[in-house]
């Protein structure tokens, strides 16, 4: 997928519609939107060798201003599948290894990782997941696909697919997924 179709399902998950007038007024409105369309541009003009020192730069910089304006300490050399929606603004860390499509966080939640035995390792999260408000997932593991972390949990075991997780430390209460907050959800072949 290119940067465009990238961006395009982001859109689809803010609004079900990837139009130019929805693109104009998600850009307007919506924080978490407007910061991953600099994410995605710099996460694509970095790799391409006429991009990094035309495009790249400025891009940069507008991500940055966003970064500090929203809160945001989500890196672009983080592999993030497309469909990423952001809710809100403020204190949301996301340092994984990897994130699948369709990844719903929002505020206060954290991604982090730790150092054992002087190696630092990252989470890796599957398609479909939702962070509740508060969230945190932290360490070497795995995330399943469809699974929803609840408000204020820590994660710090790995999760089968469609698990709900809550408490601290997380515990499975059910194996519903998270389908239910999912809104808008990007399907194999749905944004070209």
């Amino acid at each position: 997928m290119s940067c465009f179709q990238y961006i395009k399902a982001d859109l689809y998950r803010y609004c079900g519609d990837t139009s130019v007038k929805s693109f104009l007024q998600q850009y307007m409105k919506a924080e978490g939107f407007r910061f991953s369309v600099w994410l995605r541009i710099c996460h694509f003009t970095k790799k391409k060798r006429i991009t990094k020192y035309t495009i790249f730069p400025l891009a940069r910089q507008l991500y940055k201003r966003y970064k500090y304006k929203f809160g945001y300490d989500i890196s672009f050399n983080i592999e993030i599948g497309p469909g990423l929606l952001i809710f809100h603004i403020n204190t949301i860390v996301l340092s994984a290894r990897k994130i699948g499509k369709n990844f719903t966080v929002s505020q206060g939640c954290t991604v982090g990782m730790v150092i054992k035995d002087g190696q630092k390792q990252f989470p890796s999260i599957g398609d479909n997941v939702y962070m509740a408000p508060g969230s945190k997932i932290i360490g070497g593991i795995e995330i399943g696909n469809n699974v929803a972390v609840g408000t204020n949990c820590v994660l710090n075991k790995s999760v089968q697919d469609s698990a709900v997780v809550v408490g601290i430390p997380g515990k499975v209460i059910s194996n519903n997924g998270a389908q239910d907050y999912i809104n808008n959800p990007i399907r194999d072949g749905d944004v070209r």
